[in-house]
């Protein structure tokens, strides 16, 4: 048996881990596995767990999900040499080329499934147009087989409208697909079930030196974050959302109860963990800035969180 192989690119937060969640509760028909960045990115209920070794999930449902490790090469061969799985899909990073894992879809045991890139509808414009980020998204979006809009339940009509065009215009020979906000799940289906679009999309090759804006995101983490008061913590976060591209982790208040927070397209998501998930080993956040002064930005970022964190609530 040969595995459907599909990649899931996009702009960190364009919502590509929400996707996979998505395929992981059962959309794609047969056995599916999904290789990811990391598995703290998909949240998967407790109850759907079977078993959990090394680098790989078992799910109740028959699927599979696996990190990428140091070495790609190694995971991908195995996959293909299953010979159990339907379908397999990669999640590339946030500032990674889809078109660099897309070459795995001929490899032996693998045959093509699409290249779906997301695209945030409330800041894929705004990030076409950015000078540090731009050539990125459009970089992926030209990559795309498959343009999925999504988060258009947080943007208005005429917003989704003008993401729309500005995906069309970046990837003219995409097959476009608008997320539906009382139906999230349907643009999954749609993506995955139908046959893979024509792949001559005029993309540049993976090693196009044309990117040179990706060089620009630096990351850090704060993982030395005690209890703290979460509600005041993000409202910290979100002045600061200005200066960042992304953050995303968790948090602990001073009751030991988890939280978990993102910031994505300038906004700051706090909610609690869902209830059965395992707590995380420790409180931790990662922020990515994007900015030839990306080192200094995260440095002064980094002070401002830590100074709210360790001050009284109040």
């Amino acid at each position: 048996m040969t595995a459907r192989l599909g990649i899931i690119g996009g702009y960190l937060g364009s919502g590509k881990s929400t996707l996979v969640n998505r395929l992981l509760a059962g959309v794609l028909p047969g056995r599916t596995a999904v290789v990811v960045n990391d598995f703290g990115s998909v949240n998967i209920d407790a109850d759907l767990i079977a078993s959990a070794s090394g680098d790989t999930i078992e799910l109740t449902n028959g699927c599979i999900c696996c990190q990428i490790s140091d070495d790609a090469l190694r995971t991908m061969t195995a996959l293909a040499a299953r010979g159990d799985l339907d379908h397999v899909l990669c999640e590339v990073s946030g500032v990674g080329d889809p078109a660099q894992l897309a070459a795995w879809r001929d490899f032996p045991g693998f045959s093509p499934g699409p290249v779906l890139v997301c695209a945030d509808a409330t800041a894929v414009r705004r990030l076409l147009r950015d000078e540090y980020v731009g050539d990125t998204v459009r970089r992926q979006l030209t990559a795309a087989e498959v343009v999925l809009v999504t988060k258009t339940d947080l943007a208005l009509p005429a917003e989704t409208q003008e993401a729309v065009e500005a995906c069309r215009e970046a990837a003219p020979r995409a097959r476009l697909l608008v997320q539906d906000p009382t139906d999230p799940g349907a643009a999954a289906t749609a993506a995955f079930a139908g046959p893979v679009p024509g792949t001559q999309n005029g993309g540049a090759p993976p090693d196009d030196p044309a990117d040179r804006h990706a060089t620009t995101h630096r990351s850090t983490a704060l993982e030395d974050l005690g209890p703290l008061d979460v509600a005041a913590f993000a409202r910290v976060l979100a002045g600061q959302a200005g200066r960042l591209v992304r953050a995303k982790g968790f948090l602990q208040d001073p009751a030991g109860r988890w939280h978990e927070i993102q910031l994505s397209g300038g906004r700051v998501d706090l909610r609690p963990r869902p209830p059965g998930r395992p707590a995380p080993e420790h409180p931790v956040l990662v922020l990515i800035a994007a900015d030839p002064d990306a080192e200094d930005i995260l440095g002064e970022v980094r002070t401002v969180l830590l100074h709210a964190a360790t001050s009284p609530p109040g």
